[in-house]
C-alpha cells in the first residue's frame, strides 16, 4: 500500500514542470527547532527521527524524488510523534504542579488547605466587629450606656468537599455567649442550582440576605431585623437558589427555628409551643448590570405558623434598638402581641451602582393574622445613599453587594478608600394590640463614614440621630430622642 501511496504521490508531482524538479530536501538536522524542542526539560529522542535521513542520489529522477518523499514523510511522522511527546509531557508536568499547589497552603487573610486531589479543601474563616459608642440624650429620661462591645466574635471553617459539596462552620462568641451562626451542607452539581440544608440566611431582603461583612453602616434598618427576627435570618432548613443568569437569582426554602433559639421552660408540659416553621423566597433581578453601571430590584416574601413568643404559644413580638447594639434600649417596640396563628411579610428592594455613587432602599410589611382579635400589619422602610470619595465602585453578586475593593491599599501602595454615607430610617408598629405600646413608631438618621484599609478591614464612624414615640424606655405615652456617635472596627477573614 505505501509504494501505491508513494507511487501516486510521485505521479502527481511528475505531473506538473515546476514541481518535477528535484529539490534539496533538508536533513532533519537542518529543520529549525521549535520553541518545545527548548524546553528545559530533556525529551526522549522520537522513534524514527535518526532513520529520516535522505538516501543518497540513483541517478534516477523518478526514483530520487520517491527516496526524498519516503523520507520527508519520516520526518513528518517523527516530528509528530515528538510533538505528541511534548503535549503529554507537558500535561504531566501541569498536574504535578497543580498537586503541589493543592499540598501546599496558600495565603490570603487565611491559609487555605487542599488535598493532592484537589477534591478536599479546607479554610478558617471569621469576623471580628469591635464597637465603642457614646450616647446624648435629648429628650426623655432614659439613661443610655456609653461603652465597648463585640458586635460579633466569629470563628469557623469552610470548604469544599467530594467536588460537588459546599460547607461551612461558624459560631459566635460575641458577649460571652456562644451561638452557631453557620452550619450547613450545599450541593452544586444541579447546572445553575445551589441546594442547602442546615442552619443558613433564609431568603428575606437585601440588607438581611448581604453579608455583615459588607454593610454600609453599623447596622441594619430597623424593620428589617425587627421583622427579619420573627420570621427570616438564620434558621435550620432546606432550600434552593437557582440563577439561570448571572443577573437574575430565585431562592426559596422551608424553615424551622434558629439552633440557638431558647426552648421551652414552662412547668406545666402540656401547654409548652411547638418549635415555628414556615417558608421564605427571595428574587432579584439587574436589569442593568455595567461596570460601574448596575440596576438592582428584588421582591422577598415569607410566611410563618407556629408562633411564640418566650413560654407564651401563638404570641409575637416585635422590637428594635436604635441602629446601636451596645446599649439594650429598644426604641421600637410592640409588646406580646397574643392570638397570632400565622403571619405573613411582603418585601420590595431597589439598588442602583453610579460609579462611585451606591443608591438603595427597602421597604415591607408585616402582617398578623389573628383568628378572632382582629389581625395586625407593621410597616418599615430604609433609603441610603454612599458616595465612594477615592472613586470604588461597587459590584453585585448574587443577587447581593459584594465587597468594595480599595483601588489603593493602606500599608500597600495608598491610604485604602473612603466612603461616606447617608440613611433615613424607620419603623411603624403603632397598630399594635397591646394598649401600653399603641402607638410605637421610630426613626432615624444616620450620617455615616468608612476607611477601608483593605477590602477585609476598614474603620467605621456613624452618628445616629434617632427618636421614638410611647417607647419602652420612657413613661407610657411620652417620647424619646437621642444621639450616638459610635465607631467599628471591622476584619474579616
Amino acid at each position: 500500500m505505501r509504494n501505491l501511496f508513494l507511487a501516486g504521490v510521485s505521479l502527481l508531482f511528475l505531473s506538473s514542470p515546476a514541481l518535477a524538479r528535484p529539490a534539496e530536501v533538508p536533513p532533519p538536522s537542518s529543520i529549525e527547532a521549535s520553541p518545545a524542542d527548548s524546553a528545559l526539560d530533556t525529551l526522549v529522542p522520537a522513534e524514527g527521527a535518526e532513520s529520516a535521513a535522505v538516501p543518497a542520489l540513483t541517478g534516477d529522477p523518478v526514483l530520487d524524488r520517491l527516496n526524498a518523499l519516503e523520507a520527508r514523510l519520516r520526518q513528518v511522522e517523527a516530528r509528530n510523534a515528538q510533538l505528541e511527546q511534548q503535549v503529554e509531557f507537558d500535561r504531566t508536568r501541569l498536574q504535578s504542579v497543580e498537586t503541589r499547589s493543592a499540598k501546599a497552603v496558600q495565603f490570603g487573610w487565611a491559609p487555605t488547605f487542599g488535598e493532592p486531589s484537589g477534591a478536599f479543601t479546607f479554610k478558617p474563616r471569621g469576623v471580628v466587629d469591635a464597637d465603642v459608642v457614646l450616647f446624648h440624650e435629648r429628650r426623655g429620661g432614659y439613661d443610655y450606656n456609653d461603652g465597648t462591645a463585640f458586635r460579633r466574635a466569629r470563628i469557623g471553617l469552610e470548604g469544599t468537599a467530594f467536588k460537588w459539596f459546599n460547607y461551612r462552620v461558624e459560631a459566635d462568641f460575641a458577649g460571652n455567649v456562644v451561638n452557631i451562626t453557620d452550619a450547613y451542607l450545599q450541593y452544586t452539581k444541579i447546572p445553575k442550582t445551589v441546594i442547602t440544608i442546615g442552619q443558613h440566611k433564609a431568603p428575606f431582603g437585601l440588607e438581611s440576605n448581604n453579608s455583615d461583612n459588607y454593610n454600609i453602616f453599623l447596622e441594619r434598618g430597623m424593620f428589617t431585623n425587627a421583622f427579619g427576627n420573627v420570621g427570616a435570618e438564620r434558621r435550620i432548613g432546606l432550600s434552593a437558589a437557582w440563577a439561570p443568569r448571572d443577573t437574575i437569582n430565585i431562592a426559596a426554602g422551608v424553615f424551622g427555628d434558629n439552633e440557638s433559639i431558647s426552648r421551652s421552660t414552662a412547668t406545666v408540659v402540656t401547654n409548652t409551643p411547638d418549635e415555628s416553621w414556615g417558608f421564605n423566597g427571595r428574587a432579584t433581578w439587574e436589569p442593568v448590570s455595567e461596570p460601574g453601571k448596575i440596576l438592582h430590584l428584588g421582591v422577598a416574601g415569607f410566611y410563618r405558623s407556629s408562633l411564640k413568643s418566650g413560654d407564651v404559644a401563638d404570641a409575637v413580638r416585635l422590637s428594635e434598638r436604635p441602629n446601636i447594639r451596645v446599649d439594650n434600649g429598644n426604641i421600637a417596640d410592640s409588646g406580646v402581641i397574643t392570638g397570632v396563628k400565622s403571619l405573613r411579610y411582603g418585601g420590595v428592594e431597589a439598588a442602583a451602582v453610579l460609579g462611585p455613587l451606591t443608591v438603595a432602599a427597602e421597604a415591607g410589611r408585616l402582617w398578623l393574622d389573628r383568628a378572632t382579635l382582629g389581625d395586625r400589619h407593621f410597616t418599615g422602610f430604609y433609603g441610603y445613599a454612599a458616595y465612594a470619595l477615592t472613586g470604588e465602585k461597587r459590584t453585585f453578586k448574587g443577587g447581593n453587594f459584594d465587597r468594595l475593593r480599595p483601588y489603593r491599599e493602606l500599608g500597600k501602595d495608598g491610604l485604602g478608600a473612603f466612603e461616606v454615607a447617608l440613611r433615613y430610617d424607620q419603623i411603624d408598629l403603632e397598630d399594635t394590640s397591646v394598649m401600653a405600646r399603641a402607638g410605637n413608631k421610630a426613626r432615624s438618621v444616620t450620617l455615616g463614614l468608612n476607611w477601608y484599609f483593605n477590602p477585609f478591614a476598614k474603620l467605621m464612624f456613624n452618628w445616629v440621630r434617632f427618636s421614638g414615640n410611647n417607647t419602652p424606655l420612657d413613661p407610657v405615652g411620652s417620647s424619646t430622642a437621642g444621639d450616638a456617635f459610635a465607631t467599628r472596627l471591622h476584619f474579616d477573614f
